[in-house]
């Protein structure tokens, strides 16, 4: 629309006064082609990140977490993975069907959308998948209220100085581990592809697991997460140990940040719901957003760095 009304827009990409501007199909097309797969979204993101080290803005201190993200798909969509029916019944509930359909007063429905009551019937991940979103799941995180809906889980590690995101990351949602493993995971990718040893690593009570504390361990970070008053293993007692410390206490600060970057994201660049589909295409969409995030960011750290005196 605002190519076909804005005159100063058309001059900037080029378009002349009698030529058609271009459909919409002509980006997605062009998206799917040339960033599907290709992991150039991923690369600007580490590229960005590593200006920022040479900048010497980045802390040895991170955060991570995990937030749950709509996907593109409704409750309609989910249907039974396996349905045991011999070809008899399926034609029979299938004449049943026209039947009731012509009986309808309200006439024939909307094979887009259509009707489906799905009341009393019990829907989990482990007998339900999307049909337009295979990937995504029921998310919850238990204690909202909000109840379940299909959605993603996306973690993010974050450097507690200026709130750079170090990582982005999409999991299919598996309980509380899939941010659990997520964090590992970033960590593990910040070391490969940046050169980045973390030397703390706050977290909220979330993440107080033995397994996941001793992960932390075996790769010489220092677990500065909140102490839930469960678990009394030896990895638990190291972790409250720490509480007493004054760098234990400035993470716990710190950490709590990450939340305000997910509320950006969210907020101001369509984090809140995932416009497209498959976990390879939303994990792209989350790239470019965590690189948005991060370009702004060092945009205005730069121009303070530059400004004249």
């Amino acid at each position: 629309m605002e190519l076909q009304c804005n005159m100063a827009l058309r001059w900037f990409v080029g378009l002349g006064l009698e030529e058609q501007p271009w459909d919409a199909s002509t980006f997605s097309q062009n998206r799917r082609r040339r960033f599907d797969r290709s992991g150039v979204l991923e690369r600007m993101f580490d590229r960005t990140v590593k200006r920022a080290m040479e900048e010497k803005l980045i802390s040895e201190h991170v955060s991570a977490d995990g937030t749950l993200v709509r996907a593109n798909a409704s409750f309609k969509s989910f249907v039974p993975i396996e349905v045991a029916m011999n070809a008899e019944e399926y034609k029979k509930r299938l004449r049943s069907g026209d039947e009731e359909e012509k009986q309808d007063p309200r006439g024939p429905q909307d094979p887009g959308n259509p009707t489906v009551d799905f009341r009393g019937e019990k829907r989990g991940n482990k007998t339900h998948r999307s049909m337009s979103d295979p990937d995504c799941r029921f998310v919850s995180k238990g204690s909202s209220g909000t109840g379940a809906y299909p959605g993603y889980t996306v973690n993010a590690l974050m450097e507690n100085r200026n709130r750079f995101l170090l990582g982005v990351g999409v999991e299919i949602f598996h309980s509380s581990t899939s941010e659990e493993h997520g964090a590992l995971n970033l960590l593990d990718r910040a070391k490969r592809r940046l050169g980045y040893k973390a030397k703390s690593l706050g977290a909220d009570k979330g993440f107080f697991h033995e397994e996941f504390v001793q992960k932390v361990f075996r790769r010489k970070i220092e677990p500065h997460i909140a102490a839930d008053t469960r678990g009394s293993s030896r990895a638990h007692m190291r972790v409250r140990m720490r509480q007493r410390g004054l760098p234990y206490y400035w993470s716990q600060r710190c950490r709590k940040k990450i939340e305000e970057v997910f509320g950006e994201a969210k907020e101001f660049h369509g984090l809140r719901r995932f416009r497209r589909r498959r976990l390879y295409r939303v994990r792209e969409e989350t790239w470019l957003i965590g690189w948005v995030l991060n370009l702004k960011r060092l945009a205005k750290l730069l121009a303070v760095r530059l400004a004249p005196a």
